[in-house]
């Protein structure tokens, strides 16, 4: 139980050091009309969104039927620990790569930001939503709001970068067969991985205004460091997984 317990606060560490998470949630805070209703908006959405991918990472493992209970799993549950054992090893590699190419982390308020592939091909297909989700557009107070709750769902729900992470932690939430140790391993992984998305709102309630510093201030320490501790928690994940899948192989 110890060790899944254990791979579970790795992957939720390894969401808390994303600086992707904590610089969106900073940016959403700093609106210039409701910043504190923003931030609020974006933790529950953030909230919503990691129980969303955890859930489906829930199902998944269900489904290939990676549950405790025999020696050898099923060769559905042995492909998808090889399949979420891949994802954070990849995950992790290409954390380590931009920390060591000191690659800058990507921030939506700056004016010669530049979206990616997908972001361009959706604002080619839904231009009229994609530019209300521009953190400069100039929207009324309800669409602020809605705005940023879909920027924390977006982020911790759907994005390439978490979406693993949290469907690795929903395969490794069945596997404890002890409900209240499950219960238990749920709150450690959900706490932990959300504590990004509600400390802009926290900080905006206690000291407003002062996000745009914090926000500059974490870009500078978290560019090296939460790359590399990302990197290194993603990879030690990956290896646990991919040993378990090895261990749990059937006909081994």
């Amino acid at each position: 139980m110890s060790s899944h317990l254990a791979v579970l606060t790795s992957l939720a560490l390894a969401i808390f050091f994303s600086p992707e998470t904590l610089v969106l949630g900073l940016i959403v805070a700093s609106d210039r009309k409701v910043p504190r209703l923003a931030a609020l908006a974006f933790a529950l959405g953030a909230i919503v969104g990691i129980a969303f991918a955890t859930g489906i990472g829930l199902w998944m493992a269900h489904a290939a039927g990676a549950e405790l209970g025999t020696r050898h799993g099923s060769w559905p549950g042995f492909v998808a620990r090889i399949l979420i054992a891949a994802a954070l090893l990849i995950l992790g590699a290409y954390r380590a790569v931009n920390a060591f190419r000191k690659k800058p982390i990507t921030d939506i308020a700056e004016p010669d930001h530049r979206p990616g592939k997908l972001r361009t091909s959706l604002t080619r297909r839904f231009p009229r939503l994609m530019s209300r989700m521009d953190p400069n557009a100039d929207l009324p107070v309800s669409q602020r709001i809605a705005r940023a709750a879909l920027a924390g769902f977006a982020i911790y729900g759907l994005h390439p970068k978490i979406f693993p992470i949290a469907i690795a932690a929903g395969h490794q939430i069945v596997q404890i067969s002890n409900p209240g140790v499950r219960g238990l391993g749920i709150v450690i992984f959900v706490v932990i991985s959300v504590v990004p998305a509600v400390l802009p709102a926290i900080i905006e309630l206690v000291k407003p205004g002062a996000v745009v510093r914090i926000k500059e201030s974490y870009e500078h320490v978290m560019k090296d460091r939460g790359r590399w501790i990302t990197a290194a928690l993603l990879l030690g994940a990956g290896a646990y997984v991919a040993y378990d899948a090895w261990h749990m192989m059937p006909g081994r």
